[in-house]
């Protein structure tokens, strides 16, 4: 790193500086037998970021079942963490702020940093962690802090960098390294630090963009940052289609995270980030409702199944059989009848002899002729389409290969995938299904309640081994879990459990 760069921009008198209000709260909060009474007093010595403060509290953000009308009561209703977060929240915004004639982009920084530090808050919570939600959302409040230092030193010779990097936030870092020798993480951190930032937060803001390198004390904290970037980029994109398959397959890999539960984050965010931009009083522009981006990429994947642009698991692994063209289904792209047999005795044998689990799942659309005869063709291909896409999105990441059996009939061959793992995509896509269907088939209402989805799971594992010696065992169990799934009302998910002989 050039130093005396570095010792310019840490001089320089327009950088930002914290209000003395977060200065004291950070002094405090050192404390970990601060006094509370004495905290509340301290805040409220500054009268607006204490009225901010109680009007966020009591935003649907928080969704507190009582009002909190003082800064004592919050405190006492929230504890230390979330109000600190929001007192360190408010003077952030409060010192970052363009002025007449300023070229940065300060309503695209906002919207990075606020919506990536929400969908970070949500993420903590969908991995079960609650401890490090405040943490992770002033981490990503504050991950940026040093492109604002950087401008304020450089000025027009900084900008073209950021211009040139465009949206992808994954560039900028290379294109600071080749013309300052300096990243605006690494500045960042080293303002966190000057401010006397608690190590949780300075750690994350170093390493906000390359996660996997952070120090695992500070791992995680880093990572729901990165996935809240992700989500950002997922929101503001035009084309937000492999932005969120990127999101899926980095929610799985980093933290486990299913797709449902990284669509309810999207939605959650979506949702919260213009209340909190008003209360912040920051500008973030236009952004779309998170269902219709959600939607539109789903449209998009169902294009590119269209135009057999999807490459999933059963092109890699199954290649000479996609090639053949009674391998493949024509409309779908999914393995064919033929592809599936031909898939499934390939890794039977393995699965009987106790090397690895294997799990199938059996799909029924019923009533799928109605649609046609009723709405026409082209919706019914429709609703085929989207099925084996969005089976794609759930199973593919497992390891899935979907194939189409018949018109209406669908299954997924799932190597190395334990039965419980099976039934619970399976009950997701159930949901899924029926929240979807109205948008695959967009202006025709009646659709939605016309058709339901089925789904039955059989696998073979040491507790069915016994019982389902062959492959045509294992499609009947899953078969038989089908039937069972129909008789039940709506999209219905069920699994076969072999029975245990009495002793």
């Amino acid at each position: 790193m050039d130093t005396q760069l570095l010792d310019d921009i840490l001089s320089c008198p327009t950088l930002p500086s914290l209000p003395s209000v977060a200065i004291r709260v950070l002094e405090l909060t050192s404390d970990p037998d601060v006094a509370m009474d004495e905290l509340a007093k301290e805040i409220q010595y500054d009268q607006g970021i204490a009225a901010k403060i109680l009007r966020t509290v009591n935003s649907s953000f928080f969704g507190l079942r009582r009002r909190c009308s003082s800064i004592d009561h919050a405190l006492v209703m929230l504890g230390l963490g979330p109000v600190k977060s929001l007192v360190l929240g408010f003077s952030l915004v409060q010192t970052v702020r363009g002025e007449d004639g300023d070229e940065f982009d300060y309503q695209n920084y906002w919207r990075r940093c606020l919506t990536s530090a929400i969908a970070g808050k949500y993420i903590a919570e969908q991995v079960g962690n609650k401890t490090i939600m405040d943490e992770v959302f002033l981490a990503a409040l504050f991950q940026d802090v040093g492109m604002i230092a950087m401008y304020r030193t450089l000025g027009e010779d900084y900008l073209k960098v950021v211009r040139e990097a465009g949206e992808d936030h994954s560039l900028l870092a290379k294109l600071e390294l080749d013309a300052f020798e300096a990243q605006h993480s690494s500045i960042g951190a080293m303002i966190c630090e000057k401010w006397k930032m608690p190590y949780e937060i300075t750690i994350p803001v170093r390493y906000h963009d390359r996660a996997t390198a952070c120090p695992s004390d500070q791992g995680q904290i880093a990572r729901c940052v990165a996935m809240g970037n992700l989500i950002h980029q997922v929101l503001v994109s035009e084309d937000p289609t492999e932005n969120l398959r990127l999101a899926y397959r980095k929610g799985m890999r980093w933290l486990g995270l299913s797709e449902a539960q990284v669509d309810q984050v999207i939605k959650d965010t979506g949702g919260s980030t213009k209340e909190l931009a008003n209360l912040f009083s920051i500008d973030v522009g236009s952004m779309e409702d998170p269902d219709t981006v959600l939607a539109r990429a789903d449209r998009q994947l169902i294009e590119m199944a269209r135009n057999q642009q999807i490459e999933g698991y059963a092109a890699k692994q199954f290649a000479e059989l996609v090639v053949d063209s009674e391998g493949t289904d024509p409309l779908t792209g999914a393995l064919s009848r033929e592809g599936f047999s031909q898939a499934i005795r390939e890794v039977f044998p393995p699965a009987h002899s106790g090397e690895h689990a294997l799990s199938l799942v059996q799909i029924v659309i019923n009533h799928l002729d109605e649609i046609g005869a009723s709405i026409g063709e082209a919706a019914k291909d429709e609703v085929v389409i989207s099925t084996v896409v969005m089976l794609r999105k759930h199973f593919e990441p497992l390891g899935g290969v979907v194939c189409r059996l018949a018109d209406s009939i669908f299954s997924v061959v799932l190597p190395a995938v334990e039965r419980a793992d099976a039934v619970n995509e399976a009950s997701v896509c159930c949901s899924e299904f029926e929240n979807r269907l109205q948008q695959w088939v967009p202006d025709t209402p009646e659709i939605q309640g016309m058709c339901s989805i089925s789904m039955g799971v059989a696998a073979v594992d040491d507790d069915s081994r016994g019982v389902l010696s062959n492959a045509d065992l294992l499609v009947k169990a899953a078969s038989q879990a089908v039937v069972v799934a129909k008789a039940v009302s709506g999209s219905t998910a069920r699994a076969f459990v072999p029975r245990t002989k009495a002793a």
